[in-house]
């Protein structure tokens, strides 16, 4: 596949879309090779895109012209080329890309040093959801996707009829976020594939495949595309007890 230029401007042409086939553990080298290629040049493409709206947004500024827009697509292409970063350094690492399949989640990368504080009034509330902040890769850190909270009781006059005192909990954010793996007697194997993947500090979270009776988990690693509209899925580990055959 030869790369292509736009002679006008001399900026790279988006590369053409892969179709990679792997029908046996042999096909997968090859396969990985040409996706690595195909992330040069998908990154070098965005790199030139950021290039235009930079010189773009410095043109808007020496002319006074409103540079909100501008200035929001240069970060959405930024953040773009970090995502196409992270799936070239996947790639690298020699992580295989699946089917996104159903993933209960157990770790997620972000960059604040501790557990933000947060309290709401119903203990599943979405606000204790530990969000990954699609940082580049190496930075930040894991935590649980689950923010832990510690409850307390109060009481107060009940909406309905404020001459009676009904009793609410109240739930706050606690001082843990570790990561706590969610399956039971794990073999070391697949724990010490789990941590060499966290250890990189590349994806954006961590999960196992969701299935009907909780053994043999598949781990996978994730990245998220900043522009939300898809993911890609990496194989990490997994172990095959034969007595649930």
């Amino acid at each position: 596949m030869e790369e292509t230029t736009n002679t006008a401007t001399d900026t790279p042409a988006p590369p053409e879309d892969l179709t990679l086939v792997a029908l046996t553990p042999a096909d997968m080298a090859p396969a990985q090779a040409e996706l690595g290629v195909w992330c040069d040049r998908k990154i070098a493409a965005v790199q030139a895109e950021l290039a235009d709206l930079e010189a773009n947004l410095e043109t808007a500024a020496v002319a006074g012209l409103k540079l909100r827009g501008i200035s929001a697509a240069v970060n959405r292409t930024a953040q773009r080329i970090v995502y196409y970063e992270k799936l070239k350094a996947a790639v690298e690492a020699g992580y295989v890309v699946v089917p996104n399949f159903p993933v209960r989640l157990f770790a997620v990368r972000v960059k604040r040093d501790k557990q933000r504080e947060t309290t709401a009034t119903y203990g599943h509330s979405s606000a204790f959801d530990a969000k990954p902040e699609l940082l580049p890769a190496g930075t930040g850190r894991y935590v649980d996707e689950r923010v832990f909270t510690a409850s307390e009781q109060y009481e107060e006059p009940a909406d309905f009829d404020k001459t009676k005192i009904v009793t609410r909990t109240r739930y706050t954010s606690a001082g843990y976020d570790v990561v706590d793996f969610p399956v039971a007697l794990v073999k070391p194997a697949v724990l010490d594939a789990t941590q060499r993947a966290m250890g990189l500090k590349l994806f954006d979270q961590l999960g196992i495949v969701v299935n009907d009776v909780g053994t043999d988990p598949i781990v996978v690693g994730q990245l998220l595309d900043p522009r939300g509209r898809r993911r890609v899925t990496f194989f990490v580990a997994w172990w095959l007890d034969t007595a649930s055959l």
